[in-house]
């Protein structure tokens, strides 16, 4: 064989093997699953007992499908949308509304169980009547002075949430701690009131743990049967 030839051989050969590296570079690439940006919950912090809405951003042609719930899992469908000739895809906007849940840890899968787009965990907290706010600093309690109402709290963030008294959905009362120690040297309780119904709401400051339970300092607003008061104290605590 000439010494030519066998170059021209190589070369060919070479540029096969760039062809085929290129075609399954493509190739993986296609096969990326679509990007995403992490899930949103409202509420928040969800408890027992709350609807919950999950919403993200996701390239896909689909739109929100159903909601499977199977033990610790919460599978997310995304129902495809046939249209021929199939454009490119774009990012949209899905939510999906999830029923109350029993407080546990769930796994929420965007797609399917089996070939996932999206995972990411949930924890639903037990449904209680107190806040702890502020990395758990100040202790928020509700009693309320109706016959068959139920005080349940609900944790929106570090610093604010809100309690229901006769049905989940319906907010009775909201709680937002806001540090104005660099202005008055003082933490600031603000309470709004949707409601007429008689209550008593106490927020005790446990000063970090650092005081004994039958000595922390607390403050409690009174909101008589019949009325609607919001509060807003600035110098207690």
């Amino acid at each position: 064989m000439r010494t030519g030839s066998s170059r021209r051989i190589t070369t060919i050969a070479l540029a096969l093997a760039v062809a085929i590296a290129l075609t399954g570079s493509a190739s993986s690439a296609v096969a990326q699953p679509p990007g995403a940006v992490p899930l949103t919950m409202s509420p928040a912090l969800p408890a027992a007992g709350d609807a919950i809405q999950i919403g993200t951003d996701l390239v896909t042609l689909g739109t929100a499908g159903s909601v499977q719930i199977a033990g610790p899992y919460i599978i997310l469908n995304i129902g495809t949308t046939i249209v021929s000739p199939e454009p490119p895809a774009s990012l949209v906007h899905l939510e999906w509304s999830i029923p109350p849940l029993p407080a546990g840890l769930y796994t929420i899968e965007v797609g399917s169980l089996s070939a996932p787009i999206l995972t990411q965990s949930l924890t639903v907290r037990p449904q209680t009547a107190q806040l702890g706010l502020i990395a758990g600093r100040f202790l928020v309690t509700v009693t309320d002075q109706q016959g068959g109402a139920s005080p349940a709290a609900v944790a929106l963030s570090d610093s604010g949430g809100y309690f229901t008294f006769f049905d989940p959905t319906n907010v009775e009362l909201t709680v937002k701690i806001v540090d104005g120690t660099p202005v008055n040297n003082h933490w600031w309780i603000f309470v709004a009131s949707m409601t007429n119904t008689g209550l008593s709401l106490t927020v005790t400051d446990t000063q970090g743990g650092s005081c004994a339970s039958n000595n922390c300092p607390s403050h409690t607003y009174t909101n008589p049967p019949n009325t609607n008061q919001n509060f807003i104290d600035l110098g207690t605590f």
